[in-house]
């Protein structure tokens, strides 16, 4: 009898076995792909960071992935990742981006934000990112509120994030090109500053809306 009770438990798992085959490398890319999808709606999902790299010099170069039109995706420079939308009102994040646009950790963004932005006197990076911010005429900073940006095809567009940082780019015949101008980015806590300069807008397959940006902490 106890043999016997082996053999159907035996028998269970190898029925089990063949009921549940191992995925095949389509089923894994199929998964990944809804994965995907559904993370690309969720303001939550921390998968938006394409690279943050060190160049060696103490900056970084950090590219985002904002395509999504419906939520800003946020970052701390000081630990350097995304942060999700669901601390958008707390002071853990410093800059933002929804596409083309930018918000700073300030103003209607967050009312509770410290953060804010503002234009360096210089257009070199290693003199804005070694020097203060008062020597680079920043004394003050501009917060985030609701302005119009040019926007994509020369039509206005209604926003809410800092008007400052997001006149980065020339606009020409549907392509965004960076200025060469650098902004000082205040740390939502108020704590620190940043130098940063967007460097680009598109993915390696040429896609819009993912800025790169290099940054690096003032001293």
């Amino acid at each position: 009898m106890r043999i016997l009770s082996i053999g159907v438990l035996l028998l269970g798992f190898s029925f089990c076995a063949r009921q549940k085959p191992a995925l095949t490398d389509q089923d894994l890319y199929v998964n990944q792909l809804v994965t995907n999808l559904i993370n690309a709606s969720n303001p939550n999902a921390l998968d938006k960071i394409v690279f943050s790299r060190s160049n060696g010099d103490g900056s970084v170069t950090t590219r985002f992935n904002a395509t999504n039109l419906d939520f800003y995706i946020y970052f701390q420079f000081e630990a350097n990742k995304q942060i999700p939308f669901s601390e958008k009102d707390t002071l853990n994040w410093d800059i933002a981006f929804n596409r083309y646009k930018v918000a700073t950790n300030s103003g209607e963004t967050n009312r509770f934000g410290l953060g804010g932005a503002c234009k360096s006197n210089t257009t070199d990076f290693a003199t804005a990112s070694s020097t203060s911010a008062t020597s680079q005429g920043c004394s003050t900073f501009t917060t985030d509120s609701a302005a119009t940006t040019q926007g994509i095809g020369g039509a206005g567009s209604v926003f809410v994030g800092n008007p400052l940082v997001t006149e980065w780019y020339n606009y020409s015949i549907g392509e965004l090109s960076p200025k060469p101008d650098i902004f000082l980015i205040r740390s939502g806590s108020g704590n620190s500053i940043y130098a940063v300069h967007v460097e680009n807008y598109y993915s390696d397959a040429g896609t819009s809306g993912y800025p790169t940006i290099r940054w690096k902490k003032l001293p």
